[in-house]
């Protein structure tokens, strides 16, 4: 008789377990309509802290770029849209906690959405998932842009009226492109071209690094390599020549092809006048006019105290033991496996 009631019991619990599994499996379905309250589940014995957004931009008629407060213990995020009725809809699943910013997509153009982002953990011995709570007032963006000149320039705005200082993803994919090199300030700018009207479009910004006798002129874009020796047995990834020995390169690495040997002190002096006379740029920014800029794109070198029409970008300067460039493509597991900070998308 024991036996028959043991055998009720495990068996009790057992399915018990099944239809939990089974549960989390239809919750975690994308595109699956939540209310509130399936957002929780509770685990007496195991907590997950909580996540909130920090800011959302548009990135594309279709995407957004989300901020997040990054939870220390997660495995990775749900973000939600929330509907007036309070009933919730699964976006996408972030399934690592590399980067406290990701790229949603497949939104729809002209909506407003109402996001919510909650982080969730593996259980390690059950497989189990662990949700935790949520900012309830989450945030509120519209997913609409709206472009205005002003001083000879078309800006992309979004619906709260902030300017987007990426607007690579709203222009056609054959777009031609221009790129001003401001040596007094260490940026530079790309600038598409408007029909007629010229190359008016800012399209975004990178530091750089010239030197302070870089010379100024127009010039029109050379040879480009994936790899180059540069002087005093440096090297660099992706370069192009502006003109005579003068290039766009990547700031310095101490050997040849390889992504691991980054002259961390020299990439520190990024957004300052560092060069022997080309302009130095982070591997996204060498690799961008590598992908985009076919030989002969226009290149305009000047000197001038406004920084540019998006300002002058941050630079995160690096630890002495971090040898490779966080941009770099070709190095971007190397902060995964080492757990930095940089955002990479």
């Amino acid at each position: 008789m024991n036996n028959h009631h043991e055998y009720k019991r495990k068996s009790g619990i057992v399915i018990a377990a099944i239809f939990t599994v089974v549960s989390l499996i239809v919750l975690l379905l994308p595109g699956k309509t939540l209310s509130a309250s399936d957002l929780h589940t509770d685990y007496p014995s195991q907590s997950i802290g909580e996540t909130s957004i920090k800011k959302v931009t548009i990135r594309s008629k279709t995407s957004f770029i989300v901020t997040i407060k990054k939870v220390k213990d997660a495995s990775g995020y749900y973000v939600y849209d929330i509907s007036e009725d309070g009933n919730l809809t699964k976006l996408t699943t972030i399934k690592d906690n590399f980067n406290n910013s990701f790229v949603v997509k497949g939104l729809e153009y002209g909506h407003t959405y109402h996001l919510v982002v909650q982080a969730y953990k593996k259980d390690k011995k059950t497989g189990a998932i662990i949700k935790g709570t949520y900012d309830d007032n989450g945030f509120t963006k519209k997913l609409k842009i709206k472009t205005k000149y002003k001083k000879g320039l078309k800006f992309y705005y979004d619906a709260d009226g902030k300017v987007i200082k990426d607007v690579e993803h709203f222009l056609p994919k054959k777009t031609q492109y221009m790129l001003k090199v401001n040596t007094l300030k260490c940026v530079m700018t790309i600038y598409a071209k408007d029909g007629r009207k010229g190359y008016t479009i800012p399209v975004k910004s990178f530091l750089c690094s010239p030197s302070d006798h870089t010379a100024s002129g127009t010039f029109r874009l050379g040879t480009k390599y994936r790899y180059r020796t540069l002087f005093y047995n440096s090297y660099s990834q992706w370069t192009a020549v502006i003109h005579g020995n003068i290039l766009f390169h990547t700031t310095p690495y101490k050997s040849y092809g390889n992504n691991n040997s980054l002259d961390v002190k020299e990439y520190n002096k990024l957004g300052t006048a560092a060069s022997h006379g080309c302009v130095r740029l982070q591997c996204v920014a060498v690799k961008w006019i590598y992908d985009n800029c076919p030989g002969g794109t226009k290149v305009v070198i000047y000197r001038r105290k406004k920084a540019g029409p998006f300002g002058k970008p941050k630079l995160q300067k690096l630890p002495k033991w971090h040898k490779w460039d966080p941009t770099d493509p070709t190095a971007k597991n190397k902060c995964r496996k080492h757990g930095c900070s940089h955002s990479i998308r």
